[in-house]
């Protein structure tokens, strides 16, 4: 019997961790083994133990850091984790990694890491548009390892429309999955890939034509798959559900 895929969740001190709850359990509910490590931040928004009751393992903070152990905590997750999602990135640690400050467990067990790192920032629009975060951003993406959900633009916390929500889950799961399947290689780095996906009509006349109900959820799941590879993409598509036209503008 094939032993389960694992990836490891850093969750940082920001409302959408709420998010990562659905993630977390989305991932359970598919065989994969999930670990996850909180900042003393993100235990303001998500106990502990709600984290341990979804993954079905211990969550782990910065108190199990100090904990006597056989071998140094981060090390051991770092080496356990085939993919590590960091997910909400906040402000704070995205200026940390970039610096290679390495101050608490989650920090720590980045540096630690070799596998893919998908990274997730989610933050108040003003924040996010600050010349520093991102310039911080766009150093992170540097990392030959690091793959982005990067946020998206909608109602956020503060009563405000803007960018800077956390990236929807059923765009960040099949990402994960993705990353599992292909090890973060971008092995379709420099092709060009032409996807038709969605309900098509050939007219015969103004008034008939030929079509299909198509609902373009596996041209739109192929697309991007091929773009966390590398690909660059073209899909020409039909009419789409709001959401799937939503999951394009990430």
């Amino acid at each position: 019997m094939s032993q389960p895929r694992r990836v490891l969740i850093g969750i940082g001190g920001g409302i959408a961790a709420y998010k990562v709850c659905h993630v977390i359990s989305a991932l359970a509910k598919d065989g994969v083994a999930v670990r996850c490590v909180l900042t003393q931040q993100g235990q303001q928004f998500i106990p502990a133990l709600t984290v341990s009751a979804l993954s079905r393992q211990q969550a782990y903070t910065d108190d199990d850091f100090w904990q006597p152990q056989g071998r140094p905590l981060h090390i051991e997750l770092g080496e356990w984790a085939e993919v590590f999602l960091l997910a909400p990135l906040t402000a704070n640690t995205l200026g940390k990694l970039v610096h290679g400050l390495a101050d608490n467990l989650l920090t720590n067990t980045v540096l630690a890491s070799t596998c893919p790192l998908l990274v997730a920032p989610a933050m108040n629009t003003d924040m996010w548009q600050q010349p520093p975060v991102q310039e911080n951003w766009r150093r992170l993406q540097q990392w030959a390892r690091v793959h982005a959900a990067d946020p998206i633009a909608g109602m956020l916390a503060c009563d405000r429309v803007g960018t800077g929500r956390l990236a929807e889950p059923e765009d960040i799961l099949p990402h994960l999955h993705s990353l599992l399947h292909s090890g973060g290689q971008r092995d379709l780095s420099g092709r060009r890939i032409l996807i038709s996906a969605g309900s098509t009509r050939e007219f015969l006349d103004p008034v008939r034509f030929l079509g299909n109900p198509s609902t373009g959820k596996m041209g739109v799941a192929l697309a991007l798959a091929a773009s966390h590879r590398g690909a660059a993409v073209t899909l020409v598509h039909g009419p789409l559900a709001s959401s799937l036209r939503a999951r394009l503008g990430n």
